[in-house]
């Protein structure tokens, strides 16, 4: 079952709409329901949706598992520069703004943490209330700049955001700010922290390539050296490009350490 809404953001004094699905006996089953949040919402279920015409297949995976799951798909600003606004919890350096957009300015990002505590404090505590959920039992999904927001939610709020899957993470643009996160982070409340890398995410331009790779390699060895590294699932991906068609392949992988039955 699909539930669309308009809900508002109050940390951001904006409205966005999103995309609910929920077991079609959720009313009448009496269970309790794991909730998984998945950002880039425009991609998760419909194809003629999806940024490049491929999902993410959520609803083929959710109904051919049979998987007892309500998923909360909040899409992207599509406002010029707004979603690098929304997913950066900081702003881009020079060089970076200069990269992104061909010009310097003040820079990209800025508003990931007041992203995050709409996502934490109003739409959670919304959906807790409205749904028949486990809210101890909460998922965060992303990919590129929507993998970064995830990963920071889940690395700043471990209590709230236990599962994490945040694919292809861009994290370039802002390494040395995730690397202190992660070493100032908590990862003990975190029951499963995945991320990925492809290694051909600059889609033949290899200098984009290493510096995916890089920086990945740069958190991931961070997140070696804390206690709880155990919850953490590091995987690479073989000629993989920067694309859905590629993170659509991982669902049944990070699926599956969220949700083993």
């Amino acid at each position: 079952m699909i539930e669309n809404k308009k809900i508002y953001m109050h940390t951001l004094n904006r409205e966005r709409d999103i995309t609910i699905y929920l077991p079609d006996d959720y009313q009448y089953s009496g269970k309790r329901y794991p909730v998984m949040y998945i950002n880039d919402g425009q991609n998760a279920f419909f194809d003629n949706q999806a940024y490049s015409g491929v999902s993410w297949g959520f609803l083929d995976y959710v109904e051919y598992n049979h998987l007892d799951l309500i998923m909360v798909a909040i899409p992207c600003n599509f406002g010029p520069y707004m979603r690098e606004s929304e997913y950066g919890a900081w702003k881009t350096d020079r060089a970076i703004t200069i990269m992104e957009t061909g010009r310097p300015g003040p820079g990209l990002g800025g508003e990931g943490e007041a992203y995050v505590r709409f996502l934490k404090d109003e739409l959670k505590p919304y959906i807790d209330y409205t749904y028949p959920t486990n809210p101890e039992d909460t998922a965060i999904v992303g990919s590129s700049a929507g993998g970064n927001i995830s990963f920071y939610a889940s690395l700043k709020y471990p209590e709230t955001f236990k599962k994490c899957a945040a694919l292809s993470c861009a994290f370039w643009y802002y390494p040395f700010q995730y690397e202190k996160l992660v070493r100032e982070a908590d990862l003990r409340p975190l029951e499963c922290l995945y991320f990925d890398l492809g290694t051909n995410e600059g889609v033949g331009n290899e200098f984009v390539t290493n510096l995916y790779k890089y920086d990945n390699e740069l958190i991931y060895n961070a997140l070696m050296e804390k206690e709880g590294k155990e919850c953490v699932h590091f995987h690479i991906y073989e000629d993989a490009i920067h694309s859905e068609s590629e993170w659509r392949k991982r669902v049944p992988v990070f699926m599956e350490l969220f949700y083993r039955r």
